[in-house]
């Protein structure tokens, strides 16, 4: 059976969106890791080469691309030799749903052994699992449930494309970061996913939407398909041809997106200038959304979440 999907929107509005924007902004794969990595406590350059095993060219420039982007801010912490260390800017730290989303994602779906087995909310001092849900209904969240109307005073506005790329492919590095970086710190498979989620399901729709080349498009297919992110179904048999839908593992990923596509409005978007207004058919409200603890319901703030890598009681 095809599972339920959202509404149809113009393919060609795909590449505005505050998805796309926000992706442009905080993703590719090493980003991702680097603001992790900064959620867990970690500050310095060395301590983030080692932990990431990443090459210092590429860290340097990372590091460069999210300090020019206003996620992070630099500060001597020693000074002969000049040394430094990041933090995360009210920008990078509004980025704690996002990052929480793919945690739990991760955790239920994907390898979690690399990240803290248990979250803790101290406020209520329970173990948890982050929950995302509509912030006037208190209802949990899910892509059938959502409407899409184009803003009002937008103007669609050329997207810059990737500025790292790369072949999907395995690799060492996965180990580090795990499947749903795979989906979230690729632009391209992003896109996918964000175009799929707004109603987008065969081959030329995708490729119209996202704006891919032919094999760029078949590469990230394959690669969903195999990590069980989508089915392929066929709907013609002469000649064959697919569309690609979103298993249920796939599905799961639409909190994430949903915390990207708010996030972006909040630092990327100016009012009124959104790209696409969500509203939440249940509520019938303009959408907003926000991260829980899924015990006491409270919002969760990084200050307020500690993390062991002991047994999973939540």
């Amino acid at each position: 059976m095809k599972p339920d999907t959202a509404n149809h929107i113009d393919p060609e509005l795909v590449l505005s969106t505050q998805v796309a924007q926000g992706l442009t902004v905080i993703g590719d794969h090493w980003s991702l890791l680097i603001i992790r990595e900064m959620y867990l406590g970690e500050r310095r350059f060395e301590t983030l080469r080692r932990r990431l095993d990443i090459a210092r060219g590429t860290l340097s420039a990372r590091l460069k691309s999210l300090v020019g982007r206003g996620l992070l801010h630099r500060e001597v912490y020693h000074q002969r030799p000049v040394r430094h260390a990041y933090r995360l800017t009210p920008m990078g730290l509004d980025l704690y749903p996002v990052v929480l989303m793919l945690w739990r994602w991760e955790h239920d779906w994907g390898d979690a052994s690399y990240l803290p087995t248990v979250l803790v909310h101290t406020e209520c001092g329970r173990s948890m699992r982050p929950k995302y849900r509509c912030a006037h209904c208190h209802q949990d969240v899910e892509a059938r449930d959502m409407d899409y109307t184009v803003g009002q005073q937008f103007r669609k506005a050329p997207v810059p494309p990737p500025r790292y790329q790369r072949r999907i492919r395995s690799r060492p590095d996965a180990q580090v970061g795990g499947a749903v970086l795979d989906c979230f710190g690729d632009r391209w498979t992003s896109l996918v996913l964000a175009a799929a989620f707004f109603g987008q399901h065969r081959f030329e729709e995708l490729r119209a939407a996202i704006g891919a080349s032919t094999n760029i498009l078949a590469d990230r297919l394959r690669k969903l398909q195999h990590m069980g992110v989508i089915d392929r179904v066929p709907y013609s048999d002469r000649p064959l041809r697919h569309a690609y839908y979103l298993s249920s593992k796939g599905r799961a990923l639409y909190a994430a997106t949903l915390a990207i596509h708010e996030w972006s409005n909040r630092w990327l978007i100016e009012p009124g200038q959104e790209p696409l207004v969500l509203r939440h058919r249940p509520c019938k409200k303009r959408f907003e959304g926000e991260v829980v603890c899924s015990d006491c319901a409270q919002p969760l703030a990084p200050h307020a979440v500690g993390y062991d890598h002991g047994k999973d009681t939540a």
